[in-house]
């Protein structure tokens, strides 16, 4: 990344989708990383809900990840999951086993997934553990109305944790509360240097890659592109490498692809 402002740059990775197995998604797998293809993007994260979710897939869906190609039409796959942090200390629905047959994996909070009181204390206690689980690699969608926290240390505990902090489209554009608290949590990413990822938790094949309600905030408070992590795939693919031993071929071609199937 030669220049640090945004003007005329996307995201070349997408890291947080939903297929059908999640059952308030609509596109299937091949669906979703063919739309990549069209919108330029080099590599797709698929993060379908973890299991204490309502609408979650059964802990198969992540076990039987190794019969997925590594690349579809020409995008690489990312194969992960979007755990749910299950309470203020930082337990995810998926234990260090089940999400070692993930690649990516995304900790988020979800009001259907938790009971105890969502005070800004009790919501950065968890925030603050999770830092210490080795498997995470994101922290989703961290700008709802529905779970306040101390934002300046606890993103300072994010960066010191080696963990990304996630800026999400889908919620920018229908949570509450998230846009605004949204100025706030990525002008302390700003002044502390703290790595983000600019995702859109598309939900269908049409949203994946866009991601302009995300990028014109950032743009506002001048953020520099060199803490945009998935601004190029590259970067996100030599953490992959390095983290989980991922073995990424010379190009998405030179992998084993899906090939269109004939309808009938």
């Amino acid at each position: 990344m030669k220049k640090d402002n945004l003007n005329g740059v996307q995201i070349r990775a997408d890291l947080h989708t939903h297929t059908v197995a999640s059952t308030h998604a609509y596109s299937t797998v091949t669906e979703m990383a063919r739309a990549a293809a069209e919108t330029g993007l080099r590599l797709l994260g698929i993060t379908d809900h973890g299991p204490g979710s309502p609408d979650a897939p059964h802990v198969w869906h992540f076990h039987n990840y190794k019969i997925l190609p590594r690349a579809i039409d020409g995008v690489w796959l990312l194969k992960g999951v979007e755990a749910n942090i299950m309470d203020e200390f930082g337990t995810l629905d998926m234990d260090a086993h089940e999400l070692s047959f993930c690649e990516w994996v995304i900790a988020s909070y979800h009001t259907s997934c938790v009971s105890f009181e969502r005070t800004p204390a009790l919501v950065s206690q968890g925030y603050r553990k999770i830092c210490e689980n080795p498997d995470v690699d994101v922290i989703g969608h961290p700008t709802t109305a529905m779970f306040p926290f101390d934002y300046e240390p606890v993103l300072k505990c994010f960066k010191e944790a080696g963990k990304l902090v996630e800026i999400n489209e889908s919620s920018l554009q229908w949570k509450q509360g998230a846009l605004e608290n949204a100025k706030t949590v990525y002008a302390i990413c700003k002044k502390y240097e703290i790595p983000i990822v600019l995702n859109t938790d598309a939900h269908y094949a049409g949203l994946v890659g866009k991601t302009p309600i995300a990028m014109q905030l950032l743009r506002d408070l001048d953020f520099p592109a060199h803490l945009i992590v998935n601004l190029e795939a590259e970067r996100i693919m030599e953490m992959a490498s390095k983290k989980r031993g991922i073995v990424f071929a010379e190009s998405p071609q030179a992998a084993v692809t899906v090939k269109r199937l004939e309808t009938t």
